[in-house]
């Protein structure tokens, strides 16, 4: 029995090997001249190329793609109107070459783009993406003087039960181009970008983890990659592992998520050898790392934060989040492009649908913005009254505050934002941040955007009934996910009631002022007028086919 369990291991050994390719190729510039240093991987592990450009490497039997990362001193190849940087690798085909551009100038200082979580489970929302977030990000970097580039955080499409979303995948690519955006995209998978299941096992493909992600890598290219402009190096990666069930997606039991597989840390220690750590390092997931110690998160963390600045750009949430990890870290959680499930303009925790902007100079962030879809970027806060109340047909909820207490709502905030609230251009006091809270209806001492959970639940009417109710009357799924945390709402009660104008102040961390003076007043829904107008009613929602 032992003599035969070692010869069984001894074939499926010969299998993995004789699945493995031994590739090489040559990276040269316009003139044809090698381009030494650069570092050439197939998403398991890196080489660098020569003093004459050359490579030479094993990929991994599970390997779908080779591709570089692209050097600062060269522009990004476009095909499609998207980046060119891969090759999909084929056993008939033992050499890969590449030519680059050079860059007349290294892009010190240019704009990243992070858009979460399009999300598009329908044509109806791919046409919404198109209609609205593509426009709006058009006319943006049309007024730009520096370059900017684009980075999607996941969940591009979103499969999940009866939602089947894999033909929304090239839709969603071609809304994205350069033709129509202006703009160069990155991708990075989320864990609604799976292929719909059941899935296969092949020999290429060795586990169902692998086998979830190939769906996206067919249309979208690398799944763990990495590239450079200026000073800075931009990392994309997968963070969540599937559980080893072919007909049904879900998480990894053991290590839950978010968490990195034993290879894909192993290839980023590889891609982090070769920057130096003078450089900043932007680790771009899906789902939040937070303090959280799942599978190599910890190791991860550790990675990224030897180098002379380091941020982590995030989707998954729905909702906004600036926080410092425990290794001095930013961790960037992003309102998502499809807000709440493109039922409305809005996120659940009341940040208008829309994309963040990072101002990047050398290795360093020195400004960044969230840019709310069809808004100018000034529109950063959003003024409630105390007693005001929200919501619709099906349900409604008040604020229990009296009239003279001010919320304010300031989507992009961090703490170590400063809000201010001003009576009469007379200074009242500096606005307290009201911690995070989980209630399911309005409270005192509550930090939900109940103007949101109004809309969403009480106009739109999602899982809209009694609260002890944990589903919707119309298929809206469970209360709880319109019932979003808000981290970046503000309270302070006026000293004079009766003043003729009410003003909040906010200064953002990099020292950006923004104002507001306009209250939202109860059931005023005149912001989402557009979308009133895109909607379908819950009835005719019932009768939607995905």
């Amino acid at each position: 029995m032992k003599r035969f369990l070692l010869i069984l291991a001894a074939a499926v050994f010969s299998l993995t090997v004789s699945a493995q390719m031994k590739i090489s190729g040559t990276l040269r510039d316009g003139n044809g001249k090698g381009i030494a240093g650069v570092t050439v991987s197939d998403g398991f592990s890196c080489v660098t190329t020569d003093a004459k450009g050359r490579y030479k490497m094993t990929t991994s039997s599970d390997a779908v793609h080779v591709f570089y990362s692209i050097p600062s001193a060269y522009k990004v190849n476009v095909k499609d109107g998207h980046p060119d940087f891969y090759k999909r690798l084929d056993k008939k085909v033992k050499k890969y070459d590449f030519t680059l551009t050079a860059n007349p100038t290294e892009e010190k200082a240019f704009r990243l783009l992070m858009v979460a979580d399009p999300q598009a489970q329908c044509e109806f929302h791919v046409k919404r993406f198109e209609r609205e977030t593509v426009p709006d990000i058009r006319e943006y970097v049309d007024k730009q003087t520096l370059p900017c580039y684009g980075v999607t955080l996941g969940d591009v499409v979103y499969t999940e039960g009866k939602h089947k979303t894999n033909k929304f995948m090239e839709p969603m690519r071609k809304a994205m181009s350069y033709d129509n955006s202006h703009l160069l995209f990155f991708q990075t998978i989320g864990n609604h970008d799976f292929t719909e299941p059941p899935v296969k096992l092949d020999k290429g493909t060795s586990t169902y983890n692998l086998a979830y992600q190939r769906a996206f890598e067919k249309v979208f290219g690398p799944v763990n990659y990495s590239w450079n402009r200026g000073d800075v190096h931009i990392v994309s990666m997968k963070d969540y592992i599937a559980d080893d069930n072919p007909n049904k997606f879900r998480y990894h039991k053991e290590y839950g998520n978010p968490c990195f597989t034993d290879e894909q840390l192993e290839w980023l220690r590889q891609d982090l050898a070769a920057v130096p750590k003078d450089k900043m390092v932007i680790l771009c997931l899906h789902i939040g790392l937070y303090n959280r110690m799942r599978k190599n998160v910890d190791a991860v963390r550790k990675l990224i934060a030897q180098f002379k600045e380091a941020h982590i750009m995030i989707g998954h949430t729905h909702f906004m989040n600036h926080s410092v990890n425990k290794l001095g870290v930013f961790e960037h959680v992003h309102g998502a492009a499809s807000g709440a499930f493109w039922w409305s303009c809005l996120n659940g925790d009341g940040t208008p649908n829309g994309y963040a902007i990072y101002d990047v100079d050398g290795a360093h962030i020195k400004n960044w913005w969230y840019k709310g879809t069809g808004h100018d970027i000034s529109y950063q806060i959003r003024m409630y009254r105390g007693d005001a109340e929200f919501g619709g047909e099906f349900e409604k909820f008040k604020y229990p505050y009296t009239h003279d207490t001010v919320l304010a709502n300031v989507f992009n905030a961090d703490p170590k934002w400063k809000v201010y609230l001003y009576e009469d251009g007379v200074l009242t006091g500096q606005m307290e941040r009201i911690p995070t809270t989980k209630d399911s209806v309005p409270e005192v001492d509550s930090s939900r955007d109940w103007y949101a959970v109004g809309y969403h639940i009480g106009v739109v009417g999602r899982s809209y009934g009694k609260v002890i109710d944990s589903k919707s009357k119309w298929n809206g799924g469970g209360r709880k996910g319109y019932l979003t945390g808000c981290n970046h709402m503000y309270r302070l009660k006026l000293k004079n009631p009766d003043a003729k104008e009410i003003k909040v102040v906010a200064q953002d961390t990099n020292g950006n002022v923004y104002e507001q003076t306009r209250f939202t007043e109860s059931f005023d829904y005149s912001e989402c007028e557009l979308t009133n107008k895109l909607m379908l009613t819950p009835r005719e929602e019932l009768n939607r086919t995905y």
